[in-house]
């Protein structure tokens, strides 16, 4: 066989693996895509098993409308029971969509804690307090807010606007800090965030699980953090969660 004919033979080879990996992936989709109502249907229609459909649900960006009429829209069209059932669980929230000034913000976590004033405390016998602090890398949040920030929210079910506070952190060169507990002779043990960091705001529901967050007065440059009270789980690494931005 000529070297010609075996390079014509790879090269249509090649071709008609590319046309089939094409074929599947606008058939299957992009991992991490929208899902909507007319895409499960369309792979319902499709054949596909419903635990396929279930895990294009879980990896993809669920877009649903699940309201009365979209759910006998959805049973007519032949979807499961099972696949509308993880489409409900989809929609339901598990945390808190916070938006300040318009912006999304993506939860975080507070890592490792640092502690300070253990040399103090250990000359002055207990006396002077050992501070823990946790912290986020990095000296500013990636979204920059107004020193009036408009801070809106939408909770998860058995959740309440009570549990989210605004707190100021302590802005490093390569972090943001906030003191997390304290111990110490004359103070005795604190664990939580200390009142003076936290900003004075109130709250309003605007329906349907959405909440406004106003401070009361205007913030001073620096950085922040929507906390979230209860959110440390120290067993596993984590003193803290909330949704940080900076103000300029």
């Amino acid at each position: 066989m000529s070297l010609r004919r075996v390079h014509s033979q790879v090269v249509l080879g090649l071709t008609a693996v590319l046309l089939i990996f094409g074929a599947v992936f606008n058939m299957y989709g992009q991992a991490g895509e929208d899902i909507t109502n007319d895409r499960v249907i369309q792979m319902s229609k499709m054949g596909l098993d419903d635990d396929i459909i279930i895990a294009k649900i879980k990896t993809g960006h669920p877009k649903f409308s699940l309201g009365d009429q979209d759910l006998i829209n959805l049973k007519t069209s032949g979807v499961s029971g099972k696949v509308v059932a993880a489409m409900l669980e989809s929609s339901v929230l598990t945390t808190a969509v916070v938006k300040i000034d318009g912006k999304p913000v993506e939860l975080h976590t507070l890592g490792e804690v640092k502690t300070g004033g253990r040399l103090g405390h250990g000359i002055t016998m207990g006396i002077k307090a050992v501070k823990a602090k946790a912290y986020m890398e990095g000296p500013h949040a990636p979204v920059v807010a107004s020193a009036s920030p408009k801070i809106e929210l939408e909770l998860p079910p058995n959740d309440t606007i009570d549990n989210y506070i605004v707190v100021v952190m302590n802005g490093k060169s390569d972090r943001r800090e906030l003191e997390v507990g304290s111990a110490g002779a004359s103070v005795g043990a604190k664990v939580g965030v200390r009142a003076e960091d936290v900003m004075k705001t109130s709250s309003e529901s605007l329906g349907n699980r959405h909440y406004k967050i106003t401070c009361h007065k205007d913030l001073k440059k620096g950085e922040y953090i929507v906390y979230i009270v209860g959110s440390p789980d120290t067993i596993h690494g984590i003193y803290g969660k909330g949704y940080d931005f900076t103000v300029e």
